[in-house]
């Protein structure tokens, strides 16, 4: 059994939905006369992902995508020269939504380490989407440069986006880019952990190991504890 088919059999994983949602669209197809060109193409790239998310890389071909969204293989490489271009859309996409999260967080509050972090996780039923598309293009970043490079610009951008919390947080912190890279390593491993059991963690227990880990690497207290719903 592949390693994709052992997650579909773990974790069934519900369409996307919440504010960063990438909804599931029905076969009956999508009114998208009357979106424009850059919309066309974001609605499509989040069907690529929903598609990668429930059923696999190789199921997000041109035909099946057409298929989903409701419209003609034509229509589609309208936008999309080819199934590699489809699928760095979903990377683009998913950088998009990663982007949103971090200008939400900071905005309204720059020391929220801890929040930023839990937001990047695979915590809830979106991420958890979100994480099995990224880790079911991680084999194609090994052997595909375009995707190689998207796969570093994603994790540049993760690392320059904590640090800009670090710095917020404590301003003397001696050296927030290796913090930086330890906090995203730690994000990292629970996701993986999550993607394959959701009970392995709980939103409390992740919150506060979190929250420990930054206090001992950054040297500000979280205001975080045990007793923290």
């Amino acid at each position: 059994m592949s390693e994709w088919k052992l997650w579909q059999r773990v974790v069934e994983v519900p369409h996307f939905e919440s504010s960063y949602s990438l909804p599931h669209i029905e076969g009956r197809g999508v009114e998208m006369a009357t979106l424009d060109h850059d919309a066309r193409r974001r609605r499509i790239a989040e069907v690529v992902m929903d598609v990668i998310a429930r059923e696999g890389l190789e199921a997000a071909t041109v035909r099946h995508i057409a298929a989903t969204v409701g419209y003609s293989t034509t229509v589609i490489t309208h936008y999309f020269a080819d199934k590699h271009d489809l699928l760095l859309s979903a990377y683009h996409l998913m950088d998009g939504i990663a982007a949103k999260r971090f200008n939400e967080i900071y905005g309204r509050d720059p020391t929220d380490l801890v929040g930023y972090l839990m937001s990047m996780s695979a915590l809830d039923a979106t991420d958890l989407g979100y994480w099995r598309t990224f880790i079911a293009i991680w084999d194609r970043s090994l052997r595909d440069a375009a995707f190689t490079a998207e796969l570093r610009s994603w994790i540049d951008e993760a690392l320059l986006r904590i640090q800009a919390f670090i710095k917020a947080l404590n301003p003397q912190c001696a050296d927030p880019a290796r913090v930086a890279r330890r906090l995203f390593a730690m994000m990292y491993g629970i996701s993986v952990q999550l993607v394959f059991d959701q009970a392995s963690w709980s939103k409390d227990a992740v919150r506060l190991a979190l929250a420990s880990e930054i206090e001992q690497l950054v040297g500000r207290r979280t205001g975080i504890t045990s007793s923290a719903g």
